[in-house]
């Protein structure tokens, strides 16, 4: 790694990007600028932009001095290519999101570092470098094609290998099919180090602004949907006013993966023939089901203001209760046979395990997917309000230390988090006695 090129940046702005219910990936994974256009994928290329910078600027180091030529050259040809992975990685952020932002990036025409001129023109910084790499290694042997003024075709110029004396700069002897090409324009070229970091850390360093587009056009979309009012026929059922209210969040691509599986679920549980259950049991999911009718106004508000927060009614359709917890393995197995998402026979099994242990009716057997999965989580909320999961007195240390830089040391108790803070060392490094002035 080199200092002026800090991974703190791109960790930063990889976690900006998964900001807002992930809305860069719900903007831009079917991205139009014109309602009426096919949509692109540029969220995949996001993703490649972030992946291709964590790897350079994490790998990338110094060119040393080496008395072996063959190794000084390969090893500053490799430099070049890192640099120029993170200007490209950089560039196509700009591309990407500056295409929804319509903001203009910075130093694209700007020759302030290598103030350049060759074959008689002005190049930019941006231009010039990819000369640099073409002549120190990328394209040496295949003499790049240049159109030259006072030549009747294009010109071919090949390059040595290259050579350092400290290090610190590296130069090529660069030739050309042309004799009277090379003796104008040929001839020694020659780089310093220092240059391409600067010119690299230049353009890496503008990653906080674009973050700051991210944070206008999030808000500027939000502020578009909250005044586009959301439809809901109060007078049809429930299950339609879902549907309803369903479809508009998928079209509003804030929301449209927002709590989706769990309204997914509630349809699947109001398509149900409550006729498949005996009466005790549809008595109860009966009652279940008034309770779940509060999900619908709270869902549309989410939709009209976009609101991410967490709401609590949502809680009502996942498994909860001390009995669950106690028989985890046997529910979670039979919901997934239930939902149809186990492809083998474990699931009938832990379903007869079940009824067997008196924790459902001989009848479930007979039930159909949705309606066995409502009866289930019917009988957790029930059982959830007698016999709610105990809460363990418990601490625990999660080291996370692939998507924080530098590392992150977490303690939690009882599920939340008491203390976070930095690890500057190895992970390696982490001992005992770290962990027991953590866990007083």
């Amino acid at each position: 790694m080199l200092s002026e090129l800090n991974p703190q940046l791109i960790h930063d702005f990889r976690k900006k990007v998964h900001e807002n219910n992930n809305f860069v990936c719900q903007y831009f994974v079917d991205f139009k600028s014109k309602y009426d256009e096919e949509g692109k994928d540029i969220w995949s290329k996001i993703c490649s932009c972030m992946d291709w910078l964590t790897v350079a600027i994490e790998g990338i180091e110094r060119p040393k001095y080496n008395k072996n030529m063959n190794c000084s050259s390969l090893e500053f040809t490799h430099f070049l290519v890192t640099i120029d992975m993170i200007i490209e990685a950089v560039n196509h952020l700009w591309i990407a999101i500056g295409g929804a932002t319509e903001s203009k990036q910075p130093y694209i025409e700007d020759r302030s570092i290598f103030q350049a001129t060759e074959f008689d023109r002005k190049y930019t910084d941006e231009k010039y470098i990819k000369e640099i790499r073409s002549w120190f290694g990328v394209h040496a042997v295949n003499g790049n094609e240049v159109q030259l003024d006072g030549f009747k075709k294009g010109i071919r110029f090949f390059s040595s290998w290259s050579g350092s004396s400290n290090g610190k700069s590296f130069f090529i002897q660069l030739y050309s099919n042309n004799r009277r090409a090379e003796e104008k324009y040929g001839g020694t070229k020659k780089i310093e180090v220092d240059c391409l970091v600067e010119f690299a850390a230049l353009r890496y360093n503008t990653l906080p602004q674009l973050m700051n587009e991210i944070d206008l056009l999030y808000i500027n979309v939000k502020k578009e949907l909250q005044k586009l009012k959301v439809q809901l026929d109060e007078s049809k059922s429930e299950l339609a006013q879902l549907q309803q209210l369903y479809r508009q969040a998928k079209e509003r691509k804030l929301t449209n993966e927002h709590y989706e599986d769990d309204i997914l679920r509630y349809m699947s549980f109001l398509r149900c023939d409550l006729n498949e259950l005996q009466e005790r049991e549809k008595e109860l999911v009966s009652d279940y089901l008034l309770e779940l009718k509060t999900i619908i106004p709270i869902y549309k508000n989410i939709i009209q203001e976009v609101d991410h927060s967490e709401f609590d009614v949502f809680e009502n359709l996942h498994m909860r209760s001390q009995i669950y917890a106690d028989n985890s393995y046997e529910f979670s197995k039979t919901l997934e046979y239930a939902e149809g998402h186990s492809l083998y026979g474990s699931g009938d099994i832990t379903l007869r395990t079940l009824i067997n242990k008196g924790l459902l009716p001989e009848y479930s057997i007979h039930l159909s997917g949705s309606c066995l999965s409502l009866l289930i989580h019917a009988l957790d909320y029930k059982h959830n309000k007698t016999h709610p999961k105990k809460i363990k007195e418990s601490k625990f240390v999660q080291i996370i230390d692939d998507i924080s830089y530098p590392s992150v040391i977490i303690t939690r108790k009882n599920g939340k988090v008491i203390i976070t803070e930095k690890y500057n060392n190895d992970i390696e490094d982490l001992t005992k006695e770290d962990l027991k002035d953590i866990w007083k």
